[in-house]
């Protein structure tokens, strides 16, 4: 019986190591390294770059709002945009004094929570909950620490970047939990030598930071090197030579830090991110900074997030190091990074030939459309004046006016064929003269520009969007907005010219019902590009587009009723749900917008749809009152509502005459308001997708009002309409 009891016991003891393993700190550990305005020069120079041991990617630091560095770093720590707050990142051992007090006496004080001696502690957490706060989506503070501890997994935070005057420690603002607080590490000014030769006067330890990283018995080390952040600090103080003779030193000594963990960890895997980018980077609003994973296969970093090689986001660093450890990422809206396979010397290039790009095209990106949309006011101001002139004016003036719509019309095509070299708009720009000298009838013109647009938007969807990740009219990734798919631009871009140009080609057939199928299954085909998760994924255009593509057909075939519009909304329904179910039942890492909305629904419930919808609405009411593009739909709108009046009886000769343009017009319409009413920056959308029906219609009031459609045609003219 003795022996038994103590086999018993010894089974028992088994039976609880096996169950308790995932808590133990023999679980392979991982080191996230923070290094401040780590540049390409720096991994360039690293040892891992010449030994090919390492994944890359550029890693977009946008952040929601406030301090920007501290709303840098507190991204990391939530997997979401942070809001920065000023001295965020004083972290403290509870026996440090602040305010002539110990910390842990002032942290119990502002919290009401007691804390153990071992024990960092924030006392600014008050401040960072109330700024996390205004967020309209989910931003847990401290969520990584968090999901780290809930499941047994310990997190220790090492290093400082202290000033003269501020305690500054990032490794514990990252790693600290939802109160402010982590149990294990060393960020004191032990960890500092006194050095005149360096910035602030102080140099980071590294003998003993790399001890206490070794001796840790943690699972996660967050490390934060110091002189990096100091140096960056010191930056406008120092002539651009020592500024590099500064940098290059302190990045050599990093990196001897880096290559002795790694070589004393040989199974940790390092995760190495600058949560903020260097000084010159940050002032041009280059908000693209290196992420580098040492431990798997080199290559190219990515994510769910932009699905885009060599391109993630810092709200993918948490995702990526709880799934390290095997847990599930929470509310966080980033999604682990996983590794293309490729030469780190030819990734490296192809980040920075993508970035130089990316910043082109963001350098410009602003003031190339003030000026576009600035033409198009002014081209929609003379064509009413042309319009509200009482008498008929000469054709070759008017003609000329034309020729102005007509290329506002097709510059949405020429910039989306840019970004492959200037010879596509060159080949696109004679394609209009020609057709502008050779085809004489206004809508003729005006049906070609249409087509083409949607034709070629649409192509360039199924084929990735290359094309419209480079047009200053697609989504900017350094704004972080969006980076596959669709973008708002050219998805209103895509509804408008696919409904005018089809009602146009619709009106020189003089055929409804017969086509009646064609058209269904025209418009579904289009809808299925915009929506389907591996090609445009924009949820909103998808409602937009079944309000737009649903009106005209119904319009078109069928007289528009409370039932079509029931049947509308139904089918709008229908199509979430769809694309819901199927986006959800990909992997987590390939889902989309539209999959993370479901599992964030699952989550939070209605909490999670008023929050979306708030969010929506805000963004819009800010594009309405400061974005350029307001301008552009209200002149869209009133240009339209005054063609009404000139040429007299306009509308009701359209109507006689050309009964399709005005289905084209009114299905064009109910896109844009269903874009501006379902989409994040619908606002956009909306002036993009009103570009098609607006210009149509001055273009074709110009021909009535100064006789300029052909005689003879299938046009009836009636000169009591001039």
């Amino acid at each position: 019986m003795r022996v038994l009891r103590r086999y018993s016991c010894l089974m028992l003891m088994l039976v609880c190591v096996i169950i308790l393993a995932p808590c133990a700190a023999a679980q392979p550990r991982m080191l996230l390294i923070l290094w401040h305005g780590l540049a390409w020069e720096n991994v360039e120079a690293s040892p891992f770059y010449t030994e090919a041991n390492m994944a890359v990617a550029a890693m977009n630091t946008r952040f929601g709002g406030g301090n920007q560095i501290s709303a840098a770093y507190l991204t990391i720590a939530s997997g979401s945009r942070a809001f920065g707050v000023e001295n965020a990142a004083l972290m403290l051992h509870t026996d440090e004094l602040l305010n002539g007090l110990p910390a842990g006496d002032v942290y119990t004080m502002r919290t009401g929570r007691n804390v153990f001696t071992q024990e960092i502690v924030n006392p600014q957490i008050a401040l960072i909950i109330n700024a996390a706060a205004q967020a309209s989506y989910p931003l847990p503070v401290g969520a990584l620490s968090e999901c780290l501890s809930q499941s047994g997994f310990t997190v220790g935070v090492f290093g400082n970047s202290d000033l003269n005057d501020q305690r500054v420690r990032w490794a514990g603002l990252v790693g600290m939990d939802s109160e402010g607080k982590v149990a294990e590490g060393v960020v004191s000014s032990e960890l500092l030598i006194t050095d005149a030769a360096y910035p602030h006067g102080k140099r980071t330890d590294y003998q003993l930071l790399f001890a206490q990283i070794v001796n840790a018995a943690v699972d996660l080390a967050i490390v934060d090197l110091g002189d990096p952040f100091r140096l960056n600090d010191m930056a406008p103080y120092l002539l651009p030579g020592q500024y590099q003779e500064l940098k290059e030193r302190i990045a050599a000594e990093a990196w001897d830090l880096i290559v002795s963990l790694h070589q004393a960890l040989p199974e940790t895997e390092v995760l190495i991110a600058a949560p903020h980018p260097d000084p010159f980077r940050a002032s041009q609003g280059q908000w693209l900074a290196p992420l580098l994973l040492i431990g798997r296969e080199a290559g190219l970093l990515t994510s769910g997030t932009t699905k885009w090689p060599g391109l993630v986001s810092n709200i993918d660093v948490a995702p990526t190091i709880l799934k390290a450890f095997g847990l599930d990422k929470g509310s966080m809206l980033g999604r682990a990074v996983f590794v293309k396979p490729m030469e780190v010397g030819d990734a490296v290039s192809y980040i920075k030939q993508s970035e130089e790009r990316i910043f082109q095209v963001h350098r410009y990106r602003n003031q190339v459309l003030r000026w576009l949309i600035g033409i198009q006011i002014v081209l929609y101001l003379i064509t009413l004046v042309l319009l509200v002139i009482p008498r008929v004016l000469d054709g070759r003036l008017v003609r000329t006016v034309q020729l102005g719509l007509l290329v506002c019309m097709a510059l949405p095509l020429m910039l989306l064929v840019l970004p492959q070299g200037w010879l596509w708009p060159a080949v696109l720009a004679v394609g209009l003269f020609l057709l502008d000298r050779y085809v004489s009838h206004i809508l003729v013109k005006i049906m070609v520009i249409a087509l083409a647009t949607a034709a070629l938007v649409a192509v360039d969807i199924l084929r990735g969007s290359w094309w419209m990740k480079f047009s200053v009219l697609g989504y900017d990734p350094v704004g972080g907005a969006r980076y596959y798919g669709l973008g708002n631009e050219y998805m209103g871009i895509l509804i408008g010219s696919l409904i005018m140009g089809w009602a146009i080609l619709k009106d020189f057939m003089k055929a409804q019902t017969k086509y009646a199928l064609g058209d269904l299954l025209l418009f579904l085909g289009f809808t299925i590009v915009i929506a389907a998760p591996q090609w445009g994924t924009n949820v909103g255009g998808t409602i937009a587009a079944i309000c737009g593509f649903g009106a005209a057909w119904q319009l078109t075939h069928r007289r528009l009723s409370w039932l079509g519009v029931i049947l509308t909304v139904v089918l709008i329904g229908s199509a979430l749900a769809v694309l819901m179910l199927l986006d959800s039942g990909r992997p987590a890492d390939l889902q989309s917008h539209i999959g993370q909305t479901k599992s964030l629904i699952n989550r939070e419930g209605l909490a999670a749809v008023k929050d979306i919808i708030v969010r929506k609405l805000s963004t819009n009411l800010r594009l309405l009152r400061y974005s350029i593009w307001s301008r552009v739909l209200i002149m869209g709108i009133a240009a339209m509502g005054a063609s009404l009046f000139w040429p007299s009886r306009y509308l009701q000769w359209l109507m006689q005459y050309h009964i399709n343009i005005v289905i084209g017009i009114a299905g064009t319409l109910a896109g844009t308001v269903g874009a501006l009413i379902f989409n994040d920056s619908g606002v956009v959308a909306a002036a993009t997708c009103s570009l098609y029906a607006a210009t149509t219609m001055l273009a074709v009031a110009l021909s009535l009002k100064h006789n300029l459609l052909p005689p003879q045609s299938y046009i009836e003219q009636d000169a009591n309409y001039h």
